[in-house]
């Protein structure tokens, strides 16, 4: 195959993986003509994988929180991740070599969500040194407009062997605020088993789940409150009583991490009241610190009838979130028993 027919390729393989299993594309990129150059080959001389070829098996850890959506003829491994603040895939995606050609997919991610390509010289402030299975990787960002939806990625990739192996995480970003320390984790437990190689006793393996049951917890729950099923990503979930019709509910999640600390979560919180984000500055006037548990802070937030009272407690390596939300009077009411639940051991 001429050099020509490597690049579309190329570009075809990376809008491909783009799009991913949200919706199949054919796209027509114009690729300047090079002198001498040779006759193109038939489209049926391209090598093609045979449709029975065996593929490589992965094993990895699975996070708590994410389901397995199965392989598809593209991606040999997708899960989606459902919360309260949206909704995120991901996908692992071995394609043809693209080592040296690093600027190229960045930048044809750029490309599709309205951004501008990079300049010679910027490739290596957009990239990140990141481990992927014990092997060293490459991370990039990037944030957009696709089809009018703000779009955010957070794409890894590891070129190894014959193959470059991209790994997505693509979703709203209040949930990639969360899910980006969980998804970096992720990467580091990936295992690749090539086809012909020792079968794995366990192809993949899941992830302890957090507790999902109160009666789990040592904490005491304050009288009137309901349990009520836990969520995606939460560990706990509780209504408290209602005061005229007014309802709130209270919310527990625990990450290995402050999953990019208090501005990114405070700011999280605003916009799931439709509030506009603050910067470090306007974040003080929101934030109080919670007494009898060092380094742990509350938030105050109200949107007209709307409020939320959230808690962020670091407890032995791991980040305890808690968030009272709902009409204002029945946070207002609730308000001393929460920070007594916050403030006790789980």
């Amino acid at each position: 195959m001429n050099r020509r027919c490597s690049l579309i390729t190329i570009l075809a393989t990376a809008a491909a993986l783009f799009t991913g299993c949200e919706r199949e594309e054919i796209r027509v990129y114009s690729v300047a003509k090079e002198t001498a150059e040779a006759p193109a080959k038939a489209a049926s001389d391209t090598p093609t994988p045979a449709a029975n070829a065996p593929r490589p098996q992965l094993a990895y850890t699975l996070p708590a929180g994410w389901q397995d959506a199965g392989p598809t003829p593209m991606s040999l491994a997708n899960f989606r991740i459902t919360t309260d603040a949206g909704e995120a895939s991901v996908n692992i995606t071995p394609l043809a070599s693209m080592a040296g050609k690093e600027a190229l997919v960045v930048n044809m991610w750029r490309e599709q969500v309205g951004q501008k390509p990079l300049a010679e010289g910027e490739l290596a402030g957009a990239l990140a040194p990141i481990e992927i299975g014990g092997e060293k990787g490459q991370l990039f960002e990037i944030a957009g407009s696709r089809d009018g939806q703000t779009v955010r990625i957070i794409t890894a990739f590891l070129h190894r062997g014959g193959a470059s192996w991209f790994y997505k995480l693509q979703g709203a970003d209040a949930v990639l605020t969360a899910q980006k320390p969980v998804f970096v984790e992720f990467l580091k437990t990936v295992r690749i088993k090539e086809p012909g190689s020792a079968p794995a006793a366990e192809v993949v393996k899941v992830a302890d789940p957090a507790p999902a049951a109160t009666a789990e917890f040592k904490w005491k729950v304050p009288e009137g409150w309901q349990t009520l099923p836990a969520g995606q990503m939460q560990v706990a979930k509780f209504a408290v009583p209602a005061r005229d019709g007014a309802k709130a509910e209270v919310f527990v999640s625990v990450f290995p991490s402050d999953t990019g600390g208090a501005l990114a979560n405070v700011n999280r919180w605003r916009r799931q009241l439709g509030l506009e984000a603050v910067d470090e500055a306007g974040l003080k006037a929101l934030v109080t610190p919670l007494e009898g548990a060092p380094g742990a802070m509350l938030v105050d937030l109200k949107s007209d009838a709307k409020a939320m009272l959230g808690a962020i407690v670091p407890r032995e390596g791991r980040w305890w979130f808690y968030k009272l939300m709902g009409d204002t009077a029945a946070v207002t009411a609730e308000r001393a028993a929460f920070i007594r639940f916050v403030q006790t051991a789980p």
